[in-house]
């Protein structure tokens, strides 16, 4: 059976590789479970099971090509203040399989909008997303990534006025990002909507690559089982003070990184892959070879480090 995960982006829009975080670790997750697996943008592929990518932003362009097997991959957050919890976008939902990361979107889908095949898919580890030299040197106190507003602004602001080099990134992927990511102590997580599910489509590049993470955490944020200890987790209040004590503390820093890989890497992709993928496998599918070259050609594999035979780190 051959799988197909497509990137959908908007006409006019370049691709970006925002979902690769989340895709790379499925890619071989399905080549591990023994399923033939490729990469695309914008082009479904009629003869496979397509799990789709982004079509929150841009629902319903593809409603009548897509095959009815494909699988629209829900990365939003679905509360009632983000903009992706509209009519068109759930009306496309409801058209197709849906996989979601969390819990709590996929209950709000099935509860409250009335959503039948809603699957919970968790967020797991490959070894291939462990890619990042960790003896590049670290220039950055601290790196935020994402769209700025004003809750996070304020912790930006307030980290910089004590002292703290802080580097804030929008609108970052591939290589650059993997750089800045590479040359901070830490990285700093701070939640755009409340409530909040953790986010988990960000954070676990991070645990895989043993960044320390420095992370909000409400009494209503979602967190997996097995998660509990993987950042400093603290209130928003509390976020400035915890950043800066975790700076002034190599060992700290490094103890909390070693529990985040620690927590994630035990959390594998096939296993949660495993549990949900045959009821993406319709009754004509059929068992293909995995297909190496499949991989050699995957844009997912074209902008981080990469380990060398000699165990050196490049770009």
């Amino acid at each position: 059976m051959h799988f197909s995960l497509v990137k959908i982006f908007p006409q006019g829009d370049l691709p970006s590789n925002g979902f690769d975080d989340v895709i790379l670790p499925l890619f071989h997750a399905l080549r591990r479970l023994g399923f033939s697996v490729e990469t695309r943008v914008n082009s479904p592929n009629p003869g496979s099971v397509n799990i789709l990518f982004g079509t929150c932003n841009a629902p319903g362009c593809l409603d009548e090509t897509l095959p009815k097997n494909s699988i629209i991959f829900n990365l939003e957050q679905l509360t009632t203040k983000t903009p992706w919890n509209n009519p068109r976008y759930i009306e496309h939902l409801r058209r197709f399989t849906v996989w979601d990361y969390s819990r709590r979107n996929a209950r709000y889908l099935r509860k409250s909008r009335g959503l039948a095949d809603v699957v919970h898919l968790r967020l797991g580890y490959v070894p291939e997303m462990t890619r990042l030299n960790p003896e590049y040197p670290q220039t950055v106190d601290v790196l935020f990534y994402g769209t700025v507003n004003k809750r996070r602004r304020k912790i930006i602001e307030d980290l910089r006025s004590a002292g703290a080099s802080v580097s804030a990134a929008r609108g970052i992927f591939g290589t650059e990002r993997d750089l800045a990511i590479a040359a901070a102590r830490l990285v700093l997580n701070v939640h755009y909507y409340v409530p909040a599910t953790l986010e988990m489509p960000r954070l676990g590049y991070l645990w895989a690559n043993g960044k320390t993470v420095v992370s909000e955490r409400r009494k209503e944020t979602e967190i997996d089982p097995g998660l509990e200890e993987s950042c400093r987790f603290c209130a928003y209040e509390d976020l400035v003070g915890e950043t800066l004590s975790m700076l002034c503390s190599a060992r700290a820093r490094e103890l909390q990184a070693r529990a985040g890989f620690a927590a994630f890497s035990a959390l594998r992709q096939e296993d949660f892959l495993e549990a949900v993928v045959g009821r993406a496998i319709h009754a004509s599918g059929h068992l293909l070879p995995c297909t190496p070259s499949l991989e050699e050609r995957s844009d997912v594999h074209r902008h981080a480090f990469h380990k060398g035979a000699v165990g050196e780190w490049s770009v």
